[in-house]
C-alpha cells in the first residue's frame, strides 16, 4: 500500500467519523470510520503508516473538541492529540496480532473487535477514570440495532460495529461462514431493535423543564448584577411554566432547573453561617430563600442545580477583602419542596479535568501549579457525593397520584454507563422510574454539535438501563429520551431546535420496568475486550510474521 493510498483511506476514516457523531449521526459512517483503519493495518507493514494515521487523526479531534478552545487552550490541543493516538495505537496493535502466524487460525472479525473494545475500555474506563465519548456503539444510537446495549451495555455495540467494520474491510477473503455469521448477527439484533414488550400501566411525572441561556463567562464570573438578571429570568421562565400543560394536558408537578443555574452557597447555609458579615456576603445565602419562597407560593416543588456548602471558613484579609471557604463544595441537584424541606444528590463522578484533576490532585502544589499555567477556568475543587442519593416525587398512574423515584445524574455523568447503571439499580433491583440529566452545556460556548452529541451519549444510557431520561440543559438541548432512547421530546423555539437559547419543555416521562441484562454484564464486555486484548498482543510476539494477507477471515 502506497502512503498516497493510506493518506486517502485515513482521511476517509476521518471524515466517517465526523459524519457518524452530532448533527449528522450517520450509522453506516460508524462502520466505514474503522473499517478504514483496519483495512490500513492489514494491508501495510510500514511504520511511516503509524504516523500517518496519527497526523489525520489530529485535525479530526481538533474539530470535534473545539470547544475547548474556549475553556483552555493548553487543554484542547492535549486532547485532541490523546484522542488522536487511540487510533494510531488500534493500527499499531492489529497489525501485529493480523500478522502473526502463532494467531493466523483467529478471524479479522473477532481479533479487530477485541482490540478495538480493549482500548475503549483503556480510554472510556481506566485512564483519567475514563472518557467515554465517541465510542464505536454510539455512533449506532440510531439504529434498531443499538438495542442490544441493553444485554453488554455500548461495549456490545461497540464489539459487534467494529465485527463489521472488520468485515467490510476484508470482504474479499471472509470464509462463507463468517459472512453468514455477520448477517445473521445484523439480522438478529435489528429484529430485536424492533421488538418491545409492553410493561404495566406506567407512572408518569408531568413536569416542565426550564431551559435556560448563561454563557459560561457569566457563570464561571457572575457578577451580583448579573446574577439577579440570571436568576430573574429563570423564575419569570418558572412561574410562566407552572401555568402551563403537557402533551397529555396535565400541569406540571415538578419544575427542572438546569445545573449549577442557582448562584451561591445552596440550601445548606443561612444567613447566620455568614455572621458577622451576613449582610456583605448576601448573595451567597440569599438565593436559597428566594427558591424555598417560590415553590411555595407556586404550589409545585422545584430540581435545581446548585452548588452545596457545608461549613464555611471567612477570613478578613487586611480588613479590605473577605476570603469565604467551605469546607466542602459539591455539585447539587437539590429538590425543593413546597414546605421549604429539601433533598439532594451530590454529584459523584466529577468531570475528569473539568471539576478536579485525576491523579494530580494526590500532590495539592503541584494541582494549584497546574491550574494557574495552562489557564484553565474550569478547574475548581469540589468534593465528590458519597453515595447515589435518590429522591422521591408525586407523579400519576391511571388518573391517580402514584409515587415517582428519581435520580438526578449531572452533566458529564449521563455518559458514563456505571454511574447511570449504580443510580438506576441496587443488588440488581430497580431503584428509580425515571432520570432527570441537570446539565450545564454552556461550556460548549458556539459548538451545537457539541450539545447534540452530548444527547446521543445519554441516549445510550437510556437503552442500558431501559429508564426515560429528561434533560434540562443550559444553552440546550432540553429533551425527554425514552427507555428505548428515542428522542421523544425537545425544547423548540419558532419550530427550530432552542440551542443557545431560553426555552420551557412539558415532558411527562412513563416510568420505566424491565430489568436488561446490561446490570447483570455491567462494564464486563469491556473488561474481556481488553483482556483479550493483552493476551492477543503477548501471543503475537515471539513469532515470525506471516505476509501481508496471512490472517484468518
Amino acid at each position: 500500500m502506497t502512503p498516497l493510498l493510506v493518506v486517502a483511506i485515513s482521511l476517509l476514516s476521518a471524515f466517517a467519523t465526523i459524519f457518524s457523531t452530532a448533527p449528522f449521526g450517520l450509522g453506516i459512517a460508524a462502520i466505514i470510520a474503522p473499517a478504514c483503519h483496519v483495512y490500513i493495518a492489514c494491508n501495510t507493514k510500514s511504520r511511516s503508516t503509524i504516523l500517518i494515521v496519527f497526523a489525520i487523526q489530529v485535525p479530526l479531534w481538533l474539530w470535534l473538541e473545539f470547544w475547548v478552545k474556549d475553556v483552555s487552550f493548553v487543554g484542547w490541543i492535549g486532547l485532541a492529540l490523546y484522542m488522536s493516538f487511540w487510533a494510531a495505537l488500534f493500527v499499531v496493535l492489529l497489525r501485529r496480532v493480523a500478522h502473526a502466524k502463532r494467531l493466523s487460525r483467529l478471524s479479522i472479525v473477532l481479533t479487530a473487535p477485541t482490540l478495538w473494545v480493549g482500548l475503549e475500555c483503556m480510554r472510556g474506563i481506566v485512564i483519567f477514570d475514563g472518557y467515554p465519548w465517541y465510542l464505536a456503539g454510539t455512533g449506532l444510537v440510531d439504529w434498531p440495532n443499538a438495542q442490544i446495549a441493553d444485554f453488554g451495555g455500548v461495549w456490545l455495540v461497540s464489539f459487534v460495529v467494529i465485527a463489521w467494520a472488520a468485515g467490510v474491510a476484508c470482504w474479499r477473503d471472509l470464509k462463507p461462514l463468517t459472512w453468514t455469521l455477520l448477517i445473521m448477527v445484523a439480522i438478529t439484533s435489528a429484529l430485536y431493535g424492533g421488538w418491545h414488550k409492553k410493561g404495566p400501566i406506567p407512572k408518569r411525572l408531568p413536569m416542565a423543564l426550564i431551559q435556560t441561556n448563561v454563557t459560561q463567562s457569566n457563570k464561571t464570573g457572575r457578577t451580583e448584577q448579573q446574577q439577579e438578571l440570571d436568576v430573574a429570568e429563570a423564575i419569570q421562565l418558572t412561574v410562566q411554566a407552572s401555568q402551563g400543560k403537557t402533551g397529555q394536558g396535565q400541569s406540571p408537578m415538578l419544575i427542572v432547573w438546569p445545573e449549577t443555574m442557582l448562584p451561591g452557597a445552596g440550601f445548606e447555609l443561612t444567613g447566620i453561617d455568614f455572621a458577622p458579615w451576613t449582610a456583605s456576603l448576601r448573595p451567597l445565602w440569599m438565593w436559597s430563600g428566594e427558591i424555598r419562597r417560590l415553590s411555595r407560593e407556586l404550589d409545585i416543588p422545584m430540581l435545581v442545580g446548585s452548588h452545596t456548602w457545608t461549613g464555611v471558613t471567612i477570613d478578613d484579609v487586611d480588613g479590605r477583602w473577605l476570603r469565604t471557604m467551605p469546607h466542602k463544595n459539591f455539585n447539587s441537584a437539590v429538590l425543593v419542596r413546597q414546605d421549604g424541606t429539601t433533598s439532594r444528590y451530590d454529584k459523584i463522578f466529577l468531570t475528569p479535568f473539568g471539576e478536579r484533576i485525576p491523579y494530580v490532585g494526590l500532590w495539592p502544589a503541584f494541582e494549584s501549579w497546574i491550574r494557574e499555567s495552562v489557564g484553565a477556568a474550569m478547574l475548581f475543587s469540589l468534593d465528590a457525593g458519597e453515595s447515589p442519593n435518590r429522591m422521591v416525587v408525586d407523579g400519576v398512574q391511571d388518573s391517580e397520584t402514584a409515587t415517582v423515584r428519581i435520580a438526578t445524574p449531572i452533566c458529564f455523568e449521563d455518559t458514563v454507563p456505571w454511574v447511570v447503571r449504580n443510580l438506576v439499580w441496587e443488588n440488581k433491583e430497580r431503584q428509580v422510574d425515571v432520570l432527570i440529566n441537570l446539565s450545564n452545556d454552556g461550556w460548549f460556548g458556539g459548538s451545537d454539535a457539541g450539545r447534540l452529541q452530548h444527547v446521543r451519549e445519554a441516549r445510550m444510557r437510556c437503552i442500558e438501563n431501559r429508564t426515560p431520561m429528561v434533560r434540562a440543559a443550559n444553552t440546550g438541548q432540553s429533551c425527554l429520551i425514552n427507555a428505548r432512547g428515542t428522542v421523544q421530546e425537545v425544547a423548540t423555539v419558532d419550530g427550530q431546535l432552542a440551542l443557545r437559547t431560553s426555552s420551557i419543555l412539558y415532558v411527562s416521562p412513563v416510568s420505566g420496568w424491565e430489568r436488561p441484562w446490561s446490570i447483570f454484564v455491567c462494564d464486563s464486555v469491556a473488561w474481556a475486550c481488553l483482556i483479550g486484548s493483552i493476551l492477543l498482543v503477548v501471543f503475537s510476539f515471539k513469532t515470525r510474521s506471516a505476509s501481508s494477507h496471512e490472517y484468518s477471515t
